[in-house]
This record gives C-alpha cells, sequence and structure tokens, in this order.
C-alpha cells in the first residue's frame, strides 16, 4: 500500500497593505503687517 503524498497546503502571503504617508500640510506664514509711520506734521 503505497502511502499517498499528501499535497502541502500552500499558505497565502498576505498581502501588506501600503500606509499612506500623510501629507504635513503647509502652515501658511503670517503675513507681517507693516505698521504706517506717521508723517510728522511740519510746524508752521
Amino acid at each position: 500500500q503505497p502511502q499517498p503524498q499528501p499535497q502541502p497546503q500552500p499558505q497565502p502571503q498576505p498581502q501588506p497593505q501600503p500606509q499612506p504617508q500623510p501629507q504635513p500640510q503647509p502652515q501658511p506664514q503670517p503675513q507681517p503687517q507693516p505698521q504706517p509711520q506717521p508723517q510728522p506734521q511740519p510746524q508752521p
């Protein structure tokens, strides 16, 4: 009685899910408001 060779069950390789890299949101640089220089009133 020949022993039947058991067929090895192939283990399915789990596909690694690629982790999406979160794109960093660029912080908007606040534009500095220029302080208006008061014009000195000329003394008459």
